[in-house]
């Protein structure tokens, strides 16, 4: 019995050792870590944060947005003039410098400005700036690629201080994105013309940034203390904003290379070829350029939409994206963006399915015949040959044409290229004497869809219910939620008639430094959205 309460008592001891031991060893652990993370809070402490950001313009003209027509200008100038109306990343409509805008009528609209927004030289802005900017954009002429934004308004009429009414000549659906143009200050011009002026170099804007000193290599932007936004709680991390300028695209890659950039953009397929594949970040985005093929659905055998539809699968807009352009441009399905709020998807299907297109022929009653669709109808016999029109002069347009015969052909629809120089393909365009032609457009800002289905459009489309929705979705703009139904509506009538195929769109890229942090979510209209929090560490 005793032996037995022995080993009990040293059993005991023998597990407060090891409670005592564990507890210890934990302990140390536990001081191991905060050692450890004291010295990780210690190495964070040591990070440099740089203030400044260099980026790259190439061949500026001017840093005037209204008179320059370089791209980089226009990235740049949003960080130092703004408009009334701007453009979110998912390219809602939003106020910037109006405080709200009212659409009296079809052809009348009210802005009222906000108050106390100063221009970067002291004095305020007011409705009559709005009022100078668009009779000095109307001067200029189609010189100025806002010309577009107000050649439709007939009168501008000052109704306050704050506040204008302006005039178009007819509706035009979503107008108000037509409003997105920088507004320049009147009383720094007082008289002078911004055509002419020699002072378009110094003009102050109401933007985050302001014009410092200007050389014949470099433009300092500063940081504007003043900037009406920093009163609604934003803020601005970069001090200074120095614009690199070059020659040349290929001067700027170099300087990139070298560590002389942070930041630069770019819509070559081959940049990586000067800069390398390593050592720099990129956020690509869709950009402007969208290539379509119009189908003529007054002519001959594409007046049936069962064979746009088979046309539409049988062509495998993946490999031209790959063969033609080497993979670096977008397969699109519909002409916007699919970052826009009203056509947001995660994939976009290329469509493609030879299967699917020769049933959708057969249940219409079409037979492949020697290798050719063929479909009796009337007494006659209606055949999938067609005529292909496109311009010769354009080498990747050709290259892309050539690709969607060989595969038509494989499918049993047969293509005849008709290679136009360029006046010719013009006037193909204007008397839209073709079955198929492969075109494109610099999509807009704005979701109207009019000038592909719509009066006049080139695949010759008429449709009763199209017109009505492009109607009802004009009539939409400010409500959401209808008029993302309603779009829908379209999409899917688009979808079921097919008169037209959608190819691709271009590709744009940001490069920059692995030390430059902060969100970057560039789209076609703004590169600079969440600069407020951008900034470089190391």
């Amino acid at each position: 019995m005793k032996k037995y309460n022995f080993l009990k008592y040293v059993f005991v001891i023998f597990v407060i050792v090891l409670i005592i031991c564990a507890v210890f060893l934990n302990k140390k652990g536990n001081d191991e870590n905060a050692v450890e993370e004291t010295a990780q809070e210690k190495e964070e402490k040591k990070l440099t944060t740089i203030t400044t950001l260099r980026i790259a313009a190439i061949s500026i003209d001017t840093i005037n947005p209204i008179t320059s027509n370089n791209q980089n200008v226009q990235d740049i100038s949003k960080l130092i003039y703004e408009p009334m109306l701007s453009i979110t990343e998912d390219y809602q409509i939003e106020n910037c410098l109006a405080k709200e805008w009212i659409n009296l009528s079809d052809t009348a609209y009210v802005v009222v400005l906000k108050e106390g927004i100063k221009w970067q030289n002291g004095g305020e802005l007011t409705a009559n700036d709005v009022k100078f900017t668009i009779e000095q954009i109307a001067a200029i002429g189609g010189n100025s690629i806002y010309y577009s934004n107000i050649h439709h308004i007939v009168n501008v009429e000052i109704l306050s201080t704050y506040t204008i009414k302006i005039t178009i000549d007819d509706k035009i659906p979503f107008f108000e994105y037509n409003l997105t143009f920088p507004i320049m200050s009147s009383q720094y011009y007082e008289n002078d013309a911004i055509a002419t002026s020699l002072k378009n170099n110094n003009a102050p804007g109401t933007g985050k940034y302001v014009i410092g000193n200007i050389t014949s290599t470099e433009i300092e932007l500063k940081k504007n203390t003043n900037w009406w936004g920093l009163s609604s709680g934003k803020n601005l991390s970069l001090e200074n904003i120095l614009v690199k300028m070059y020659a040349s695209a290929g001067e700027a890659y170099n300087a990139f290379k070298l560590g002389n950039l942070d930041l630069m953009t770019t819509q070559s397929l081959n940049y990586e070829e000067h800069i390398g594949t390593m050592g720099y970040k990129t956020v690509e985005y869709i950009g402007r350029e969208y290539d379509y093929l119009a189908l003529n659905c007054s002519s001959g055998a594409l007046r049936n939409e069962e064979l746009r539809k088979a046309i539409n699968y049988a062509i495998d807009k993946s490999n031209i994206v790959t063969s033609v352009y080497e993979n670096k441009y977008y397969v699109a399905d519909f002409p916007v963006s699919t970052s826009n709020y009203l056509y947001k998807v995660e994939k976009v299907s290329s469509s493609y399915n030879t299967n699917k297109s020769k049933e959708l022929l057969e249940e219409a009653g079409w037979e492949l015949v020697s290798g050719n669709w063929q479909k009796q109808e009337s007494g006659t016999t209606m055949r999938a040959s067609l005529n292909l029109v496109v311009d010769a002069n354009n080498l990747k347009r050709l290259a892309v044409a050539e690709e969607i015969e060989k595969q038509l052909a494989e499918t049993g629809i047969i293509v005849n290229i008709i290679r136009a120089n360029s006046s010719q393909y013009a006037k193909y365009l204007e008397n839209k004497n073709y079955d198929m032609i492969l075109t494109g457009k610099l999509i807009g800002i704005s979701p109207d869809l009019t000038s592909y289905i719509g009066n006049g459009n080139l695949s010759q489309f008429e449709d009763t219910e199209a017109n009505e929705l492009l109607r009802e979705i004009a009539d939409l703009s400010d409500n959401e939620t209808e008029l993302q139904n309603k779009y829908k509506q379209l999409i899917r009538l688009i979808e079921e008639e097919r008169p037209y195929v959608s190819l691709y769109f271009n590709r744009g890229t940001v490069i920059y430094t692995q030390d430059l942090q902060g969100r970057i979510t560039p789209n076609f209209y703004n590169i600079f959205y969440n600069i407020e929090e951008w900034v470089r560490q190391y």
